[in-house]
Formats: C-alpha cells, structure tokens, sequence
C-alpha cells in the first residue's frame, strides 16, 4: 500500500503535530464560532492544492454559505473543485444514523484521501441512549480512515462552558485531538488552540493563542522550547564608531530597549538610529506603534532627516524602501491577542528588525504586569529564534518595570535628564550584557547621530533621480 504523507498547512500547527502518514484521524473540538470548520477546512485545502482529494461533508452549513465564508479567508475552494479535487456534501439532519452512515459510505467510495465530516455530535447524540449502536458508530469512524488510507477529520461541538468532550471513547479512536476555545481575557474574547492529544509527537506548549485572519485564515502563534534559549545569530555592525569602539558589534536576535525620561518627547533620534542600522546591514524594519499613526512616524523621520539636508522625496523614498510602519491601539486587545496581532504582521512582512514604538503604554494593560511581561518575553524568544531583531522605544515609568525589561535585554539604552539651576544636561547609560556599563555625553551622542545620518545621506545619494 502507497504511503500516504499530508500537511496541516498551518506552519506552526504542523511542527507541534509531526507528520501525518495515512491513516490517520483528527479530532477537532470546540465551542460554536471557535473557528472548528475554519480549521477542518483549512487542512482539506492546504492537502488539495498538493493535488490530495477531499471530501467535505457536513449536517449543518448549506454549501453556498461555506464557499463565501471561506473565500474571505483566501481558501478558493471554487478553484480546487474545478481541478477534481474538493467536494462539498450537505447531509440532512432528517436521516438517521444508519442512512447517514450509508450515504457516507456511498460518497468516499468514490475515492478520497481526506475526508471532513461536520460534525459528528448529532450522530452520536441521536444514539445516546444505545451503547451497541454508539460502538458501531465509533468502530465505523475508526475504521474509515484505513478504508481510505487517508486523513479523516472529525468535527465535535462542545457546549459553552465545557471543555469536556463528553462524547464516550471518541477521542481513544482518533491519533490527534484539538480542542479550540474560546476565553474572556480583560474583557476581550481570546481564541485558543488546545493540543490535548498528538501520537507520535510530545506536548511542549498545552494552549496556544491562534488568530482567524482575513485573507489567510488561521494564524497560530507558539513560543520556542523557553529551556532552549535560542542562539545569537551573525555579527551586525552599529552604524556609528563611538557605538563600535565602546558597546562593540551586534548580532541578529539582539534585544535592545531604549528608555526616555517621562516627561520628554521621544523617539526620532533612535528611529534615526535603527534607521542607518538597517541601511549599514541591509535590513528591514517593522515599525510597529502603539502611540502614533505610521503618517505621523514617517513625517517625523522625513522632516528629521531633511532638517539634516536630505531632500524630502527622498527621505520619503528611504522610508518606503526600508521600513513598514503599522499603529495597534493595545488598548483594543487582550496582551495575548496583541502579541498575535503582531506576530501576524510578523509573518506578513517578514522584517529582519522590529521596533515596538511606545513601549511603555502596555505596561498598564493589566493589573498583574507578571502576565504581560510573562507575553512579552515570549515574543521576544519567538522573535529571537527567527534571527529578527527587536527594538522597544519607550518611556521610564518607574525604576521596577525599567529594570525587569533591561533585565532581558541584550543592550539598554536609558537617557537621563540631569537639570541645573540653569541648564538642562543630558546623559545616556548604556548596558550591554556582560560588560560594565558606559556612560555617553551628549556631545557622545550627536557625534553618533550625525554618522547615523551620513549613512542615510549616502543611500539618498545613490536613489536614482526621477
């Protein structure tokens, strides 16, 4: 017998589960809207466009309503269909079980390797009272994925407020089960996937966050093993001397924070900064604010860096050319639905830095700063192991949460107002992890930042002109 090999589709999904090799059984479960048909539908597509067979067969959702819902999700099941690849079977409710099963049966003969029943709690609920019928039923769902030599997806529906199955031995029959939740987290409604069962492949992480996006479906978000602290990657160099000499050469994956005075207007200068790192290392940047709209980022780099005499249209075509700017209000998420929010954006933009702008706003999303911190180092981890650098500009809020978020970074940069009876005199403390701290002067600083524009300039200089 041919071996039969399939794909989840879903990248990080797939890595927790291992290889699917026919035959095989998922069991999905959840509570109504978790996003079970998204997830079931998902997989059939991924496996179709890989010219695998599918057959969908629902009791519930008319096909017309699938094909329109899914189609917002970017899955084109009018375009498998038409290459032979996917069918949609609607079920009746009115039949009963025996006449469901015989249906079934008469359907898959036709030949698939994925076949999708939606969902298998009516079936088994209408036998609830008849446990030689409900062995029949459960024996015939086991063995129809050898019957196909192929992947069988089994949708359930849990009740609001439950997690348990409550459906007898089904789970024992199926190799893999995933229960998709939904929970209230700060008055938000957070989706989460859980990995309860999985042959063949050991449960690192029990809950993972997953998001329904528009246009590419599900999204799910997983931290690294955190007992694997992932490795440096390739030396970078800073984009100015004063920087090189004292604080040395960076890395891919480096974390760097960056801490203002409370009461200052912050940001340019290390935008600039992160700028001319980019140019000098042949990167791009995510620049993701809290705080401004992108309009408002891009003309605060392009007036700052005309001021130093680049020519605006230009400024304005660096900026296009190297950095992606995009404004979530963390106010309008849960911690773990923004860190979803941003690690979609992430995998949509691909960026070799991200800078989170503003920081410190997120500090007060929850009262327990345990928990959000607890999301942001994971972030940072999950950031860390693709080799992306992460940059977090914000202000000093108070000497505790300052010092936990140094406490992870790779280098901190923290500017200090000093005042005098007369003037106001600026100081930046540098700590780079491992080595003593450094303090730069003002004139220290300036010196850097007008290297960081030369380097801009320099790339302005080479722009073709229109």
């Amino acid at each position: 017998m041919k071996l039969k090999k399939f794909t989840i589709g879903i990248s990080n999904l797939e890595d927790l589960l291992g290889t699917i090799i026919a035959p095989y059984t998922i069991l999905i479960a959840g509570h109504p809207g978790s996003g079970k048909t998204t997830l079931a539908a998902s997989v059939c597509y991924a496996n179709a466009l890989r010219g695998h067979k599918c057959l969908y067969l629902s009791l519930y959702e008319d096909k017309e309503k699938f094909y329109r819902f899914m189609d917002k999700l970017g899955l084109r099941f009018t375009d498998v269909e038409s290459r032979g690849l996917f069918k949609y079977v609607s079920l009746p409710l009115t039949l009963n079980v025996n006449d469901i099963v015989n249906a079934i049966g008469e359907v898959v003969s036709e030949g698939y390797d994925i076949v999708v029943i939606d969902s298998v709690t009516a079936l088994l609920e209408s036998i609830e009272g008849s446990a030689t019928k409900r062995a029949w039923l459960l024996n015939y769902f086991y063995q129809l994925s050898k019957l196909i030599n192929g992947l069988l997806i089994l949708i359930s529906e849990l009740p609001y407020g439950e997690e348990r199955l409550g459906l007898g031995s089904i789970e024992f029959i199926t190799d893999s089960v995933l229960i998709l939740k939904h929970r209230v987290e700060e008055r938000f409604l957070v989706r989460l996937l859980e990995i309860r069962k999985t042959r063949g492949a050991p449960i690192y992480v029990a809950e993972i966050p997953f998001a329904i996006v528009q246009g590419r479906g599900i999204e799910i978000f997983t931290p690294p093993l955190l007992e694997k602290i992932p490795e440096q990657g390739e030396e970078l160099s800073p984009p100015c001397n004063v920087h090189k000499e004292t604080i040395g050469h960076f890395h891919r994956g480096f974390l760097v924070n960056v801490f203002y005075p409370s009461n200052t207007i912050y940001g340019k200068d290390a935008l600039i900064y992160v700028l001319a790192f980019a140019i000098k290392n042949s990167m791009k940047i995510l620049l993701i604010s809290y705080i401004s709209p992108p309009s408002t980022l891009i003309e605060l780099i392009s007036r700052t860096l005309e001021r130093y005499g680049i020519d605006n249209e230009k400024a304005l075509k660096i900026i296009e050319k190297y950095i992606t700017v995009r404004a979530i209000n963390p106010y309008a998420y849960s911690t773990s639905q923004l860190v979803a929010q941003e690690l979609s954006l992430v995998n949509e933009f691909k960026p070799d830095i991200v800078v989170f702008h503003g920081a410190h706003v997120i500090r007060l999303i929850a009262s327990n700063y345990a928990s959000i911190f607890r999301e942001v180092y994971n972030e940072v981890m999950y950031l860390k192991s693709r080799g992306i650098n992460i940059v977090r500009i914000g202000n000093h809020i108070d000497d505790y949460t300052t010092n936990v978020e140094a406490s992870i970074s790779d280098v901190t940069f923290r500017s200090v107002h000093e005042y005098h009876e007369d003037d106001i005199k600026t100081r930046i403390y540098v700590f780079r992890r491992y080595r003593e701290p450094i303090v730069f002067s003002l004139s220290d600083f300036v010196k850097c930042l007008e290297e960081c524009v030369n380097i801009i300039r320099s790339e302005a200089f080479n722009l073709p002109n229109e």
